[in-house]
């Protein structure tokens, strides 16, 4: 028993969500906190939060629920002094806060000077956690150029963090940054990034084939964006629509923000003003149910 907690967090961090639904590890992590303070593995306990915290963001709870959460795991691991795992927390809280629009100067700032220090102190899991964030938002925005030239320059992450679901999730916005920087490209580098994405992809492809029920919509949404940049305009229409699909199915809201946001870009892109009007409004709505203000307020200036 006084091994439970880092068991806990080791199968459920590092083994389960490989071939069952990310959601199943939100329990067992919180009983491997709960479990290790009880038997007096602190360390353990505030990893087993840790991965809990991350977890909850990535399967979409309300934005407003995890902040309260994460400000609470903010006091905790201060009086626990687990100044180690509480970087990683106040990290994820910076991504909450930019994403509800709260303090988003002081957001970047702090993401920014949490890279430098991973880079100097050679921290590479830091630097890992931090470039997922800032990736996360830059797609999150729409922001392309800076989304490629991040991932350009983290070069790659898997050999830092193999087995987490950070890294699922980086080699997902990875492809899909790719995918739009070789549409609006030509020439060379439109050559360059297909071949980025298509590597990347297989990645994917491999872990669904060996049962990773959580990369599936993820797929899906890349399948979608590899027609549009194949000009396969039917193949494009039926793959957004089953990427909605599987993203609703899976239960990630800001994954089906995200597939209605870009199919709605699609449909725009081609002069059809009433299916793009149609997801705009479909991914609006999913953001706001998760709580992403600022998002809400991009997407209404650009009606």
């Amino acid at each position: 028993r006084s091994s439970t907690a880092n068991t806990i967090f080791v199968t459920q961090c590092f083994c389960y969500h490989w071939t069952s639904p990310l959601q199943d590890t939100i329990a067992p992590l919180l009983k491997g906190y709960q479990v290790g303070f009880e038997m007096g593995d602190t360390g353990r306990a505030c990893w087993c939060l840790m991965g809990r915290m991350y977890h909850l963001f990535f399967i979409s709870l309300a934005l407003d629920s995890i902040q309260k959460e994460l400000e609470a795991a903010t006091h905790v691991l201060t009086q626990l002094k687990q100044d180690g795992t509480q970087v990683f927390i106040i990290l994820l809280l910076t991504t909450v806060k930019k994403r509800r629009g709260l303090d988003a100067e002081a957001c970047d700032d702090i993401m920014d000077s949490m890279l430098a220090t991973a880079a100097s102190t050679r921290a590479f899991d830091m630097a890992v956690y931090v470039n997922l964030m800032k990736l996360e938002v830059f797609v999150f925005f729409q922001q392309w150029q800076e989304a490629v030239d991040l991932v350009q320059k983290a070069g790659n992450v898997r050999l830092f963090l193999s087995s987490t679901f950070v890294v699922v999730r980086y080699t997902f916005l990875a492809a899909l940054t790719y995918l739009k920087a070789a549409q609006s490209s030509s020439g060379w580098k439109k050559r360059q990034m297909k071949k980025c994405a298509h590597k990347t992809i297989q990645l994917l492809r491999g872990w669904a084939k060996n049962g990773n029920v959580n990369v599936v919509h993820y797929l899906r949404i890349l399948g979608a964006e590899l027609a549009v940049l194949n000009g396969k305009k039917e193949k494009a229409k039926e793959s957004f629509n089953a990427a909605i699909a599987a993203s609703r199915r899976i239960g990630f809201l800001q994954d089906r923000a995200l597939a209605h946001e870009l199919t709605s870009a699609y449909f725009k892109a081609q002069a059809d003003e009433y299916w793009g009007d149609y997801h705009i409004e479909c991914s609006r709505t999913s953001y706001q149910e998760w709580g992403c203000s600022e998002k809400v307020e991009q997407l209404n200036v650009n009606k």
